[in-house]
């Protein structure tokens, strides 16, 4: 899963899953735009390619990297203990995991370095840990308790504020909202539904929200633990007209869709799930299906 949002020129990723770069590149961006990136939160999903925009950066040989550090956001740690091998001590936040990545990964800029051929990484990258604001009340077992939108970042392009949203056990997990002199664009991240994101996306030009079909996934061959798992975590399609209704939002885009896969749920199907979506819930705006390269203006 991701997203980039351009504002004046400036290039925002929101998120960094599998082939971000690849489709940073298909969609015509060029890496010197590239002004921030934004994690929602830490699922393998939307990091695994995080650490390939500074890699791939570092090591270009010609003006195709960005060369001025590029500000990164995402959630600080969640205060619990990893259970992972070789990882001892609490679960790392966006900052930490940034520097384990560039222990990880050291081979490479080293070696281009020392052919005079490439810079850190580290460089170009300056990294926030965000965590809601101490009167929310959240912590790793209460993860999303009702609260106003906080302010992330400011500058002269665009304001960010964010709303915890209810993403099983992960903590922090984020949607966030950019508000520009064009228009405003809010991201859910993965979310179950919650009054959050209602009062975070409020009057916005575009929502972008996950979206799943629970028949769709019948046909995986999932155990039931993880089914009951994904249904618990994600917003289903049907909910979303309701959720673009009573936010009060221009356009609503369906994406990270689950199933993903076209051989389970075929386009018409989710097609025909999101005008239904729409009619049931008296919805007046406009609701799109998202797929790779989709460009929607703000307007």
């Amino acid at each position: 899963m991701s997203s980039a949002l351009v504002v004046n020129g400036r290039t925002h990723v929101v998120d960094c899953g599998r082939g971000a770069v690849s489709q940073y590149m298909r969609a015509g961006l060029s890496m010197t735009s590239l002004a921030a990136i934004f994690l929602t939160h830490l699922h393998a999903d939307h990091v695994v390619d995080y650490y390939a925009f500074p890699m791939l950066s570092a090591g270009a040989s010609t003006d195709a990297g960005f060369r001025s550090p590029i500000d990164v956001y995402g959630p600080g740690p969640a205060g619990v203990e990893s259970t992972v091998a070789f990882a001892p001590g609490q679960v790392p936040g966006t900052v930490e995991m940034t520097k384990l990545a560039g222990q990880a990964y050291a081979a490479s800029p080293t070696f281009f370095m020392s052919e005079h051929t490439g810079t850190d990484p580290a460089t170009l990258l300056r990294v926030h840990d965000a965590l809601p604001p101490a009167g929310a009340g959240a912590s790793a077992t209460h993860t999303a308790p009702r609260m106003a939108p906080f302010t992330v970042m400011e500058n002269d392009d665009v304001k960010v504020t964010a709303v915890l949203v209810p993403h099983g056990a992960v903590y922090p997990a984020y949607a966030y909202r950019f508000d520009t002199d064009h228009g405003s664009v809010v991201f859910s991240g993965d979310t179950s539904p919650t009054p959050n994101l209602i009062t975070l996306a409020r009057h916005a030009d575009v929502l972008v929200h996950e979206a799943l079909y629970p028949d769709g996934l019948a046909s995986l061959g999932l155990s039931q633990a993880l089914t009951d798992h994904i249904l618990a975590t994600h917003t289903d399609v049907a909910d979303l007209g309701r959720t673009g209704a009573e936010a009060d939002v221009k356009t609503l885009v369906a994406t990270h869709l689950g199933p993903g896969d076209r051989a389970a749920v075929p386009e018409a199907v989710w097609r025909r799930q999101l005008r239904d979506s729409k009619r049931g819930a008296s919805f007046a705006g406009e609701i799109l299906l998202g797929q790779d390269l989709l460009h929607v203006p703000v307007r």
